[in-house]
């Protein structure tokens, strides 16, 4: 065979090679179509909680690419368990199309893509790149029940630690519940204010952080896990600023339409960032 008829063949190769991916891929989105329709339509609602997931599958996809540079994928031995994930995945997403539960079929994406880097990948990538897949958990959203099952509680918390907060200053105000009875107006603590969205964005952050910096594994569960008291504070310090906002300029200050309100909770998200990284310098 000469030299030319084997480039010739190794093109054709290749080509076959990619086109089995783009079918592969289309294949794959049209299966799950649907669940990607639910999730751009949970990052995209107004009440939305997880607008942050829109990234985390790049921040995944760029860990797994780099990873991919330091092995040579396909000479790994495959893992006997991937092709069973596989499909276990896909039969959990069938039953879930079935019953429109798309949660569960959000995650069937997840061992998914546990079972494809196994069987294609082999342990010792998968085991490389665990933290990537992982970290995918960030963008599936929480049924609504179990978020409102947080929320209010969360709020109430909130709500009873800036009630103290203002009361150490002297700020003169009645709370019944949510509802702070102030000298000028009446101002209710509503769901946009109980942090949780703050909280699960700062969630997603924190495990990035702890996995990202060269400490150790007891530090990165302490940095992962002081995420929680650190949304919560800062956003507790951003009820303080709306109700005073509310008492000396006025109550829309304190409106979710209100470009205050906004800003608000830009600059108590950045202020938490700070806080996540002056800990993580702290630790190391």
């Amino acid at each position: 065979m000469t030299r030319g008829s084997e480039r010739g063949l190794s093109a054709n190769r290749d080509m076959m090679t990619y086109g089995l991916a783009v079918l592969v891929l289309a294949a794959f989105v049209y299966v799950y179509h649907g669940t990607f329709s639910w999730l751009y339509e949970r990052y995209t609602s107004p009440d939305s909680h997880y607008s942050h997931g829109f990234f985390v599958p790049f921040v995944s996809g760029y860990i797994i690419w780099k990873a991919r540079k330091e092995f040579k994928v396909n000479t790994l031995p495959a893992s006997g368990i991937g092709l069973p994930l596989i499909v276990l995945a896909l039969l959990i997403h069938i039953g879930s199309v079935w019953t429109h539960v798309y949660f569960t079929s959000g995650f069937s994406l997840l061992l998914l893509a546990v079972g494809v880097s196994l069987f294609f990948g082999g342990s010792e990538f998968t085991r490389r790149i665990s933290f990537a897949l992982g970290f995918l958990v960030f963008m599936l959203p929480l049924p609504m029940a179990v978020i409102d099952a947080v929320s209010f509680p969360l709020k109430l918390k909130v709500a009873s630690m800036a009630g103290a907060m203002l009361d150490a200053v002297g700020f003169p105000f009645f709370r019944e519940g949510v509802v702070f009875h102030l000298p000028r107006t009446v101002l209710t603590i509503d769901d946009p204010c109980s942090g949780i969205r703050s909280l699960f964005s700062l969630l997603a952050v924190g495990a990035w952080v702890a996995w990202y910096f060269k400490i150790s594994t007891g530090k990165k569960v302490i940095l992962f896990l002081c995420t929680i008291p650190i949304a919560i504070f800062v956003n507790v310090l951003r009820v303080c600023a709306l109700i005073l906002a509310a008492q000396w300029w006025g109550a829309e200050w304190a409106s979710p339409d209100h470009w205050f309100h906004a800003a608000s909770g830009i600059g108590v998200f950045a202020l938490s960032l700070l806080l996540l990284f002056m800990l993580e310098w702290v630790l190391e």
